[in-house]
């Protein structure tokens, strides 16, 4: 195992893996991909991340804000990007000047749409509220939300809607995807036909229909399956986290570690510090006491006691060779980002995005060079 003389953790990413996972992806669904970029890439790096994205072919990048857009239009990303809060009122400069694409979900991006296209022709997707409760219009107000755009010049360029649970409720997702099909069906009607028409997230992948003309993935891009249902896409993970063994200590049995001191080792113990505590990203919860591991020298390490801000204490008696300076795998093939969403009691989401800031990204440079290997050869 190699040794690296550093107090600071790494993430290193993998871009020839996302390249490869976006191939998987668009191959399988055989439509247009609309890459999800938001929250800095699920943690990833939305700059290099898009980058690599749009000449793996994605036809669009999505993120949550103007901001994000506007990020990646300063770092040259030249794609169209799609911002699902839309455009607010005073932001229409902003999305006119970088060409970002609104989606229209309320009455407030209604309005910013409205005013940004008195300023320039634009383009927007409209969103349906088909059960989410969140933002999007209800199926029986979004006719007339889009006769108010075709009215103003503004082209409908795609619809879209968020579905509520298609990796755990399949049931409920098919419900959702009836009503969004009747609104199509509506809007079809009134000779709105958008190029792009999208509900499938990597979950919904596996409920695709005629009517969709694009797929809206974020996970499987990262190369995690949603669990329990999910399409059959083989994907890698594309994030690897390691963190350096600052030093390793021999205790006696019976001795307390970490704080408040709920660990005692029952037996005389090696234990190992590791840099890297919860404001980096490892779960401050019982369950990671109790059930969580990270990986040294290619075998599990049991997590002793609480996890510190910066440190995580591990048990390396049965892992002898285990000297300071090795490198910890605290998250990628094992122990993988569900594993760390289970240990916190959240998904495996909020744990790619709680990887925080002072993990330096590393980026394996292999999908900059001309077209990286496919991941299903």
């Amino acid at each position: 195992m190699a040794r690296r003389l550093s107090s600071r953790a790494e993430a290193r990413v993998d871009l020839a893996r996302l390249a490869g996972n976006c191939r998987a992806v668009a191959r399988f669904a055989a439509r247009p991909v609309i890459a999800v970029v938001k929250a800095d890439a699920y943690g990833h790096g939305a700059t290099r991340v898009a980058s690599i994205l749009e000449a793996a072919g994605a036809a669009m990048l999505a993120v949550a804000t103007a901001e994000e857009g506007d990020a990646l239009r300063v770092a040259g990303v030249r794609a169209p990007i799609l911002v699902f809060s839309g455009c607010i009122p005073g932001q229409e400069r902003l999305f006119v000047e970088r060409a970002l694409t609104p989606v229209v979900s309320s009455a407030l991006s209604l309005e910013g749409a409205l005013a940004a296209g008195r300023r320039a022709p634009v383009r927007v997707h409209l969103e349906v509220d088909t059960g989410m409760a969140r933002l999007g219009f209800a199926p029986g107000e979004t006719l007339a939300v889009a006769h108010r755009l075709v009215g103003a010049d503004i082209a409908i360029e795609g619809v879209m809607t968020q579905l509520t649970g298609a990796d755990e409720d399949a049931t409920g997702a098919t419900c959702e995807l009836d009503r969004f099909d009747e609104v199509l069906s509506d809007l079809a009607r009134h000779a709105v036909r958008p190029f792009f028409a999208h509900a499938a997230n990597s979950a919904g992948l596996a409920l695709l229909r005629p009517t969709h003309t694009a797929v809206r993935p974020g996970l499987l891009l990262y190369g995690l399956r949603t669990r329990p249902l999910g399409p059959d896409v083989e994907v890698r993970p594309v994030m690897s986290v390691t963190a350096p063994v600052l030093q390793v200590r021999a205790i006696g049995a019976g001795t307390p570690v970490s704080y408040g001191g709920r660990w005692r080792a029952s037996r005389p113990s090696r234990i190992a510090a590791i840099g890297f505590g919860y404001a980096d990203g490892m779960p401050r919860t019982s369950a990671a006491s109790t059930h969580g591991f990270v990986l040294l020298r290619g075998r599990k390490a049991p997590i002793t006691g609480v996890v510190c801000m910066d440190y995580t204490l591990v048990d390396v008696t049965d892992i002898p060779d285990v000297v300071e300076g090795d490198e910890a795998v605290m998250l990628g093939e094992s122990p993988t980002a569900w594993d760390l969403g289970d240990w916190a009691g959240t998904n495996v989401w909020q744990a790619l995005t709680a990887i925080g800031p002072r993990v330096q990204r590393v980026y394996d440079e292999r999908a900059d060079q001309g077209a990286p290997e496919d991941t299903e050869k």
